[in-house]
């Protein structure tokens, strides 16, 4: 009877520890925001008030691409514009760690 309690307990915290591994890893998954928001601590030295930069992220093979479009300005007057060439595209892995990057 001993040995049956003794397996019941240990199947009960087999399962307990398996529900919680899954829930860590479905946490710690990057979704669309946390990706956007990874890449903008990439760029916070080129995307401020005065040359607010646009991000669009996309899913693809497990990971997660988010490109930055730069902004300039020709005067303080003027609004800020896109430009040609001025873009940038990270490669998130699902922790939120660049695993790539083109400019």
């Amino acid at each position: 009877m001993q040995a049956n309690s003794a397996f019941a307990r240990r199947s009960l915290m087999l399962s307990i520890g398996l529900v919680a591994s899954l829930w860590v890893l479905s946490v710690s998954a990057l979704d669309r925001a946390g990706a956007i928001d990874a890449a903008k601590r990439q760029v916070k030295e080129r995307c401020t008030a005065e040359t607010p930069c646009t991000f669009d992220a996309k899913p693809h093979e497990g990971s997660w691409h988010v490109r930055v479009q730069f902004t300039k300005r020709t005067s303080p007057h003027e609004k800020p514009v896109p430009y040609p060439g001025g873009h940038a595209i990270f490669i998130f892995n699902q922790s939120g760690k660049v695993i790539g990057r083109m400019e």
